[in-house]
C-alpha cells in the first residue's frame, strides 16, 4: 500500500477565549454602532445635553436703566433685565455696568420644575 500524508486546509485554528476587557471593548463598541446608526437618537441626545448644561433660549424684552439716558444715547448700564422663553418670563439682574442682550441662553431654573 501507498503511503498517505493527511493534512488539514482552510481551517482557522481554535479562538483563544475571551476576557472580561475584551468583551467590555465589544459591547462599548456595539452600542456606539447603534447610537451612530440613528441619528435622530443622537441629535436628541444632544439636545437634552445641551439644555441640561448649558441652558435654553431667551429672547430680551424689556429693561430699565439704572441712569437716565441722554436723549439719543443708548442705555449704558442696566438695573434688570427681563427675558421670554421656553420656562416663561425670567429677570435676571446684571452686574454693574453691563448691558441685556438680545438673545441669550439662560440655565434651566430646577425651583421652577419641582
Amino acid at each position: 500500500m501507498s503511503e498517505f500524508e493527511i493534512e488539514v486546509v482552510g481551517e482557522n485554528p481554535p479562538p483563544k477565549p475571551e476576557g472580561p476587557m475584551r468583551r467590555l471593548v465589544r459591547k462599548a463598541l456595539r452600542l456606539a454602532r447603534v447610537v451612530l446608526m440613528r441619528p435622530r437618537v443622537l441629535a436628541f441626545a444632544g439636545a437634552a445635553t445641551f439644555v441640561l448644561f448649558v441652558g435654553t433660549p431667551h429672547v430680551g424684552w424689556d429693561y430699565a436703566c439704572t441712569y437716565r439716558p441722554r436723549s439719543g444715547q443708548p442705555c449704558r448700564s442696566v438695573d434688570y433685565c427681563a427675558y421670554y422663553g421656553i420656562q416663561g418670563r425670567r429677570v435676571v439682574f446684571p452686574a454693574s455696568g453691563e448691558t441685556c442682550q438680545l438673545i441669550t441662553v439662560l440655565p434651566l431654573d430646577w425651583q421652577r420644575i419641582v
